[in-house]
């Protein structure tokens, strides 16, 4: 067994800072040796600011002079093939940011060179690994409310984090702001539809800004045996992301801001006295849920799906097991976003433009 793995940041913005407090309280496993960033100044203030020994603005000159395992690529999508390649060449291991790349076949490339190199290669579709998410995956499993026939996704981001930042590389993706929200819907989707064979989609412009021609989302993903309807604003001023995971007895409502899942059962009947059972029973499930969190929030206790999803991936490298999400997920999510992609130019092409 290895220990203290030295970790590389590869990108210095607001995902590596999510990223990097995680690291850190991860001590006992892992140290981060270097950040890296073509902004030298960013680079620089990072390293700095999280007293990190070493500063780098060239990927291949990190790796050149820093013995590393780990390296975390907290780039855009559009450039994850060619770093995580270059990495897992020199014999690192590799997590990056969803989504995985924006082709299959640069998921193929890194794929292929992660089990030439013998090398573990995950995605952070960190949704799955929030406490409600995990919790209704058991629930289902176990039977909780019957089985499963479908799924609800609503998720939201405030315009001024997303929509109205005129020049960032989100509105290059392909489909524009889809790309970059869309394959958090996608994968929580495939969590339990497993295979999707195909899909549709709805946009809509509320909005006036010719940067983003759509800022209103509704896609259908139709899996094997159930359905995923997902509707994706950035229209909107709030950031939102609710799930409802229906059975043939019951509903899993998943608050994923609050963390919170409630249970919804069956109600057979709309007597009052029923009626007012149900409502206490959830009111009370809403009561548990928020003083829990609250409790683990004092505590420093509340651990989310990125502090969950690092931590397994670092004990998957120590124990040479495989990662929490593997490649093949990774790649399953951009195949299902390339269908999504290529649904929105045959419905609106006249209105979008092919930048990626």
């Amino acid at each position: 067994m290895v220990n203290n793995l030295k970790v590389g940041i590869l990108g210095c913005g607001l995902i590596a800072a999510q990223h990097i407090p995680i690291f850190k309280r991860l001590k006992r496993a892992v140290i981060i040796e270097a950040v890296c960033d073509r902004n030298e100044s960013l680079a620089r203030e990072t390293a700095r600011k999280y007293g990190i020994p070493k500063a780098y603005f060239d990927l291949s000159q990190m790796l050149l002079k820093e013995n590393l395992d780990i390296i975390d690529i907290c780039t855009p999508p559009q450039t994850h093939a060619s770093l995580a390649i270059e990495a897992m060449n020199h014999g690192c291991h590799v997590l990056m940011e969803k989504p995985m790349a924006l082709k299959t076949s640069d998921c193929d490339q890194m794929i292929n060179v992660s089990h030439k190199r013998g090398v573990n290669l995950c995605t952070i579709h960190n949704v799955l690994f929030n406490p409600p998410f995990l919790k209704a995956k058991k629930l289902l499993a176990d039977g909780a409310i019957g089985d499963f026939i479908g799924m609800r996704i609503f998720m939201s981001d405030p315009r001024e984090q997303m929509i109205l930042l005129k020049n960032h590389w989100i509105h290059k993706l392909p489909g524009g702001l889809i790309g970059e929200t869309g394959p958090h819907a996608v994968y929580m989707s495939l969590a339990f539809l497993k295979k999707v064979k195909n899909v549709d989609i709805y946009a809509k412009n509320f909005l006036t800004h010719p940067w983003a021609p759509f800022d209103e989302f509704r896609i259908e993903l139709e899996g094997e045996e159930a359905m995923s309807s997902i509707a994706i604003s950035y229209a909107s001023n709030r950031r939102n992301l609710y799930v409802d995971i229906l059975g043939t007895d019951g509903v899993l409502y998943l608050d994923l801001q609050s963390q919170l899942l409630i249970h919804h059962g069956r109600k057979e009947t709309v007597r009052p006295t029923a009626f007012a059972r149900y409502s206490a029973n959830i009111a009370s499930q809403m009561a548990v849920g928020v003083a829990a969190n609250a409790f683990k929030l004092m505590t420093k206790k509340l651990k989310l799906g990125h502090d969950i999803l690092i931590e397994s991936f670092i004990n998957n490298v120590l124990n040479d097991d495989q990662p929490p999400v593997t490649p093949e997920e990774g790649r399953e999510t951009v195949k299902i976003m390339e269908m999504i992609v290529e649904k929105l130019y045959e419905k609106y092409g006249s209105q979008l433009t092919r930048d990626c």
